[in-house]
Protein backbone atom coordinates (compact mmCIF):
# COMPACT_ATOMS: atom_id res chain seq x y z
CA UNK A 1 0.00 0.00 0.00
CA UNK A 2 1.48 3.62 -1.07
CA UNK A 3 1.21 6.35 0.81
CA UNK A 4 0.90 10.08 -0.31
CA UNK A 5 3.98 11.89 0.04
CA UNK A 6 3.30 15.48 1.84
CA UNK A 7 5.46 18.55 0.99
CA UNK A 8 6.71 21.97 2.72
CA UNK A 9 8.29 25.12 1.91
CA UNK A 10 11.66 25.04 2.78
CA UNK A 11 12.89 28.78 0.79
CA UNK A 12 11.77 30.64 -2.06
CA UNK A 13 14.97 32.05 -5.03
CA UNK A 14 14.73 35.18 -6.33
CA UNK A 15 15.23 35.99 -9.84
CA UNK A 16 15.89 39.18 -11.58
CA UNK A 17 18.65 42.13 -11.00
CA UNK A 18 19.64 43.29 -7.81
CA UNK A 19 17.08 46.22 -7.33
CA UNK A 20 14.64 47.44 -5.06
CA UNK A 21 11.42 46.85 -5.51
CA UNK A 22 8.02 48.76 -4.41
CA UNK A 23 5.90 46.66 -6.04
CA UNK A 24 4.79 44.02 -8.58
CA UNK A 25 3.93 43.60 -11.69
CA UNK A 26 0.81 45.78 -12.51
CA UNK A 27 -2.00 42.77 -12.66
CA UNK A 28 -5.04 42.33 -10.19
CA UNK A 29 -2.99 41.46 -6.95
CA UNK A 30 -1.88 42.81 -3.86
CA UNK A 31 0.80 41.48 -1.50
CA UNK A 32 0.10 42.13 2.42
CA UNK A 33 3.16 42.52 4.47
CA UNK A 34 3.78 43.26 7.94
CA UNK A 35 6.93 44.39 9.94
CA UNK A 36 8.73 44.10 13.19
CA UNK A 37 7.70 40.61 14.37
CA UNK A 38 7.33 38.37 15.46
CA UNK A 39 5.58 39.57 18.34
CA UNK A 40 2.44 38.65 20.67
CA UNK A 41 -0.11 40.06 18.33
CA UNK A 42 2.06 37.90 15.34
CA UNK A 43 -0.29 34.70 15.88
CA UNK A 44 -3.37 37.06 16.21
CA UNK A 45 -2.77 37.91 12.42
CA UNK A 46 -2.02 34.39 11.26
CA UNK A 47 -5.60 33.33 12.50
CA UNK A 48 -7.10 36.76 11.17
CA UNK A 49 -5.52 35.64 7.58
CA UNK A 50 -6.60 32.08 7.80
CA UNK A 51 -10.12 33.48 8.70
CA UNK A 52 -10.14 35.93 5.60
CA UNK A 53 -8.50 33.34 3.05
CA UNK A 54 -5.76 35.70 2.38
CA UNK A 55 -2.01 35.25 2.95
CA UNK A 56 0.80 38.13 3.88
CA UNK A 57 4.40 38.02 4.21
CA UNK A 58 5.65 38.25 7.87
CA UNK A 59 9.49 40.78 7.88
CA UNK A 60 10.87 39.61 11.11
CA UNK A 61 13.46 40.74 13.56
CA UNK A 62 16.30 38.49 13.97
CA UNK A 63 17.02 39.31 17.81
CA UNK A 64 12.89 38.67 18.55
CA UNK A 65 13.21 35.06 17.12
CA UNK A 66 12.73 32.31 20.36
CA UNK A 67 11.79 28.99 20.64
CA UNK A 68 8.44 30.23 21.67
CA UNK A 69 7.62 31.79 18.41
CA UNK A 70 8.49 28.05 16.51
CA UNK A 71 4.89 26.83 16.18
CA UNK A 72 3.87 30.76 15.02
CA UNK A 73 6.07 30.32 11.97
CA UNK A 74 5.58 27.21 10.81
CA UNK A 75 1.25 28.29 11.12
CA UNK A 76 2.30 30.84 8.73
CA UNK A 77 4.10 28.19 6.37
CA UNK A 78 1.24 25.99 6.84
CA UNK A 79 -1.20 28.23 5.28
CA UNK A 80 0.76 29.65 2.27
CA UNK A 81 2.07 32.68 3.93
CA UNK A 82 5.91 33.68 2.99
CA UNK A 83 8.64 34.66 5.60
CA UNK A 84 11.34 37.60 5.06
CA UNK A 85 14.35 39.25 7.05
CA UNK A 86 14.08 42.61 8.68
CA UNK A 87 17.77 42.30 10.19
CA UNK A 88 18.45 41.41 13.59
CA UNK A 89 17.97 44.29 15.56
CA UNK A 90 16.06 46.89 13.34
CA UNK A 91 19.27 49.39 12.56
CA UNK A 92 19.39 52.00 9.63
CA UNK A 93 21.64 50.17 7.33
CA UNK A 94 22.86 52.79 5.61
CA UNK A 95 24.03 54.69 8.80
CA UNK A 96 24.97 51.31 10.40
CA UNK A 97 26.49 49.04 8.43
CA UNK A 98 27.24 45.63 9.71
CA UNK A 99 25.01 45.34 6.75
CA UNK A 100 25.71 41.30 6.08
CA UNK A 101 26.30 40.00 9.79
CA UNK A 102 22.05 41.68 10.68
CA UNK A 103 20.60 39.79 7.53
CA UNK A 104 23.08 36.41 7.83
CA UNK A 105 22.01 36.26 11.32
CA UNK A 106 18.76 36.56 11.08
CA UNK A 107 18.66 34.08 7.98
CA UNK A 108 20.01 31.54 10.20
CA UNK A 109 17.21 32.43 12.89
CA UNK A 110 14.53 31.70 10.88
CA UNK A 111 16.16 28.49 8.97
CA UNK A 112 16.50 27.27 13.27
CA UNK A 113 13.29 27.67 14.03
CA UNK A 114 10.97 26.95 10.73
CA UNK A 115 13.31 24.97 8.22
CA UNK A 116 12.49 27.64 5.79
CA UNK A 117 15.14 29.85 4.02
CA UNK A 118 13.86 33.55 3.04
CA UNK A 119 14.76 35.13 -0.39
CA UNK A 120 13.05 38.39 0.78
CA UNK A 121 14.03 41.32 3.16
CA UNK A 122 12.78 44.55 3.85
CA UNK A 123 15.62 47.57 4.79
CA UNK A 124 14.49 48.62 8.09
CA UNK A 125 12.85 52.46 7.61
CA UNK A 126 13.12 51.63 4.07
CA UNK A 127 16.58 53.19 4.03
CA UNK A 128 19.12 51.38 1.24
CA UNK A 129 21.85 52.35 -0.92
CA UNK A 130 23.91 50.15 -3.48
CA UNK A 131 25.79 48.20 -0.94
CA UNK A 132 23.04 47.33 1.32
CA UNK A 133 21.78 45.55 -2.26
CA UNK A 134 24.32 44.06 -3.19
CA UNK A 135 24.75 42.45 0.06
CA UNK A 136 21.41 41.02 0.24
CA UNK A 137 21.69 39.95 -3.33
CA UNK A 138 24.93 37.99 -2.41
CA UNK A 139 22.84 36.52 0.65
CA UNK A 140 20.21 35.42 -1.69
CA UNK A 141 17.68 38.08 -0.58
CA UNK A 142 15.76 40.67 -2.90
CA UNK A 143 15.57 43.65 -1.33
CA UNK A 144 11.33 44.83 -0.60
CA UNK A 145 10.19 48.00 -0.15
CA UNK A 146 6.50 49.15 -0.35
CA UNK A 147 4.14 51.61 -2.37
CA UNK A 148 1.44 51.70 0.07
CA UNK A 149 2.18 52.90 3.93
CA UNK A 150 -0.50 53.15 6.25
CA UNK A 151 1.44 54.46 8.90
CA UNK A 152 -0.23 52.25 11.17
CA UNK A 153 2.75 52.32 13.57
CA UNK A 154 1.53 55.95 14.37
CA UNK A 155 -1.96 54.08 16.22
CA UNK A 156 -3.94 56.77 13.97
CA UNK A 157 -6.94 54.49 14.74
CA UNK A 158 -8.98 50.84 12.45
CA UNK A 159 -11.30 53.40 10.33
CA UNK A 160 -7.67 55.74 9.33
CA UNK A 161 -5.64 52.29 8.76
CA UNK A 162 -8.63 50.87 6.27
CA UNK A 163 -8.98 54.32 4.44
CA UNK A 164 -5.49 54.50 3.64
CA UNK A 165 -4.89 51.20 2.34
CA UNK A 166 -7.80 51.71 0.10
CA UNK A 167 -6.53 54.70 -1.40
CA UNK A 168 -2.95 54.13 -2.10
CA UNK A 169 -3.16 50.47 -3.20
CA UNK A 170 -2.93 49.65 -6.94
CA UNK A 171 -2.62 46.67 -8.78
CA UNK A 172 0.50 45.23 -8.36
CA UNK A 173 0.75 47.14 -4.96
CA UNK A 174 2.90 45.78 -1.95
CA UNK A 175 1.24 47.21 1.61
CA UNK A 176 3.06 47.96 4.45
CA UNK A 177 1.90 47.67 8.27
CA UNK A 178 3.29 45.75 11.61
CA UNK A 179 2.78 43.41 14.13
CA UNK A 180 5.03 44.08 15.76
CA UNK A 181 6.67 46.78 17.55
CA UNK A 182 3.97 48.26 19.66
CA UNK A 183 0.70 47.76 20.12
CA UNK A 184 -1.21 46.32 17.20
CA UNK A 185 -5.02 45.82 18.16
CA UNK A 186 -5.68 48.71 15.29
CA UNK A 187 -3.63 47.10 12.90
CA UNK A 188 -5.26 44.08 13.20
CA UNK A 189 -9.04 45.23 13.62
CA UNK A 190 -8.60 46.85 9.84
CA UNK A 191 -7.40 44.05 8.01
CA UNK A 192 -10.90 42.28 7.90
CA UNK A 193 -12.10 45.19 6.07
CA UNK A 194 -9.49 45.76 3.92
CA UNK A 195 -9.19 42.12 2.62
CA UNK A 196 -13.38 42.33 2.18
CA UNK A 197 -12.53 45.19 0.23
CA UNK A 198 -9.68 45.10 -1.83
CA UNK A 199 -10.67 41.12 -2.93
CA UNK A 200 -14.68 43.20 -4.28
CA UNK A 201 -12.52 45.17 -6.25
CA UNK A 202 -11.10 42.28 -7.55
CA UNK A 203 -7.50 41.70 -6.18
CA UNK A 204 -5.91 38.39 -5.52
CA UNK A 205 -3.84 38.10 -2.61
CA UNK A 206 -0.20 36.65 -2.76
CA UNK A 207 3.19 36.83 -0.73
CA UNK A 208 5.77 38.91 -2.13
CA UNK A 209 7.48 36.51 -3.43
CA UNK A 210 4.58 35.29 -5.55
CA UNK A 211 3.83 38.65 -6.28
CA UNK A 212 7.40 38.77 -7.89
CA UNK A 213 7.61 36.06 -9.32
CA UNK A 214 10.18 33.88 -7.30
CA UNK A 215 9.82 30.39 -6.63
CA UNK A 216 8.89 28.50 -3.74
CA UNK A 217 11.10 25.46 -2.97
CA UNK A 218 9.44 22.22 -1.26
CA UNK A 219 11.03 18.88 0.47
CA UNK A 220 9.32 16.02 1.20
CA UNK A 221 8.18 15.78 4.89
CA UNK A 222 9.57 13.28 6.78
Amino acid sequence: MSSSVRYRPVGCQLRGPAVAYTHGPRQREVALSFDDGPSPFTARFVDMLRANNAVATFFMIGEQLGPGYRQTLLSELRDGDALGDHTWSHPDLVRAGGVRSQLQRTLQAIQRLSGYTPCVFRPPYGDYNASVLASARSLGLATITWDVDPSDYTLPGVAAIEQRVLAQVRPGSIVLSHDGGGPRGQTLAAYPYIIRALRARGYRFVTVPQLLGFRTVYAAER
